[in-house]
C-alpha cells in the first residue's frame, strides 16, 4: 500500500466575491472610506501624503559651483603602439593627432612599453607604475 503525502499549501483567499467567501461584500477588507478603498486607486511609492517629498527636501548645493577639469587618460600600450622610438611627446602632439581633447592628461600603466620615449611632462601626470615602466624602458620624462 502506497501512502501519499497531502500537499500542505493553502490557496490564496480571494476577496470581494460574496459573503460566503469569508472576505466578501461590504468593504471586502479594504477598510471604510478613503482613496485606498476605491476601485482603481493607486498611490505612487514616493508620495508622502502631501508632505514635501524627499527630493524637494534635499538641500541644494550651496556656495561656489566647482567644475573639475576633465583629465584624459592614456595607457602605455597606446603610446607604444602609436609612437616611434625616441619620439618627443607633449600635449600639443597628442591634441594634433586627436588622441586627447583636454589640456590635462594622465598616463596609466596598462600594458608594456618597449620603446624609449621622451615625454615633456607639462600638464601630463603619471601613475607611479607608469613612471617606473617608462624609466625602465630607458625613456625620459622632462
Amino acid at each position: 500500500m502506497i501512502i501519499q503525502n497531502k500537499v500542505k499549501t493553502k490557496s490564496k483567499k480571494i476577496i470581494g466575491r460574496g459573503y460566503g467567501s469569508g472576505k466578501g461584500s461590504h468593504t471586502a477588507s479594504r477598510g471604510n472610506k478613503g482613496q485606498k478603498s476605491r476601485a482603481g486607486s493607486h498611490i505612487p511609492r514616493f508620495f508622502e501624503g502631501g508632505q514635501n517629498s524627499l527630493i524637494h527636501r534635499l538641500p541644494y548645493l550651496k556656495g561656489e559651483v566647482r567644475h573639475r577639469e576633465k583629465i584624459d587618460v592614456i595607457n602605455l600600450d597606446f603610446l607604444d603602439k602609436y609612437f616611434d622610438e625616441n619620439a618627443k611627446i607633449d600635449i600639443e602632439i597628442l591634441k594634433d593627432k586627436g588622441f586627447v581633447k583636454s589640456s590635462n592628461v594622465k598616463i596609466l600603466a596598462r600594458g608594456d612599453i618597449k620603446k624609449p620615449l621622451e615625454i615633456i611632462s607639462k600638464n601630463i601626470t603619471f601613475s607611479a607604475k607608469a613612471y617606473d615602466k617608462i624609466i625602465k624602458a630607458k625613456g625620459k620624462i622632462s
